[in-house]
């Protein structure tokens, strides 16, 4: 019996004694792996945690502030505070971040089988409308701003960052001014004849027409899509 107990016990005090040697060993291995640039690049990048941690904690202490200043302002009927959310959302209507709504018009560009539409045509419609005081437009459903694109990639072209197949037709939406409806109508069908004599785009087959509707629903530009891009901008103080 004793001498059971004590083989026990000397089987438990190897196998300790192993896990020691076993953890030490370790040890070593993850310690040599571990080089003095490894310390200091975790040192950079934890300092560099900590203080965007304070910067996003500061950030969001001033918003609950000037949230909390806008709804005591707001709870006061403070005309001034209402001034400015106004001016706010013209702003934004007029930057195409939301929705414009009024009389207006649709172009609707298509070509022949086999045939592709050219974006330099529709680079064309768009300026003529702007020049023409179209005050918002889309094409495909995608708000035109000051920074999108409108370019051929291909099977396809490209706005706003998405792509549409050039085969097929291609719409554009346009809110303008009702009192100049005749000459704005007149001066694009010239456009359109110009077009359409040109010898490079005969084969192309454009068919082209002109809706007039008295109420047109633009939609706001994303501010997940590409062409919203503010990140760069700083304001001047």
């Amino acid at each position: 019996m004793k001498q059971k107990i004590l083989r026990t016990a000397a089987f438990t005090i190897v196998c300790i004694l192993l896990g020691i040697l076993i953890s030490l060993q370790m040890k070593n291995v993850n310690m040599s792996n571990i080089t003095e640039d490894n310390i200091a690049d975790l040192q950079n990048k934890l300092i560099e945690y900590i203080n965007k941690n304070a910067e996003l904690s500061e950030r969001n202490a001033d918003l609950y502030e000037y949230v909390r200043i806008l709804e005591n302002d707001k709870a006061s009927g403070n005309a001034q505070i209402e001034s400015i959310v106004r001016e706010k959302e013209r702003a934004a209507v007029f930057a195409g971040l939301r929705e414009a709504r009024n009389y207006g018009m649709i172009i609707k560009i298509s070509v022949g089988e086999g045939a592709e539409i050219r974006d330099s045509i529709l680079r064309q419609f768009v300026n003529e409308l702007r020049n023409l005081g179209a005050q918002a437009i889309a094409i495909n459903d995608e708000r035109l701003v000051a920074t999108s694109e409108i370019r051929n990639s291909g099977s396809q072209i490209i706005i706003n960052g998405n792509g549409y197949n050039r085969q097929e037709p291609f719409e554009i939406k346009a809110i303008t001014d009702p009192q100049n409806e005749k000459s704005i109508l007149d001066h694009l069908e010239s456009v359109k004849r110009a077009m359409m004599a040109d010898t490079q785009l005969q084969n192309d087959q454009y068919d082209i027409t002109f809706t007039v509707l008295p109420e047109l629903t633009l939609p706001a530009l994303s501010e997940d899509s590409i062409a919203f891009r503010i990140d760069m901008l700083q304001p001047v103080k």
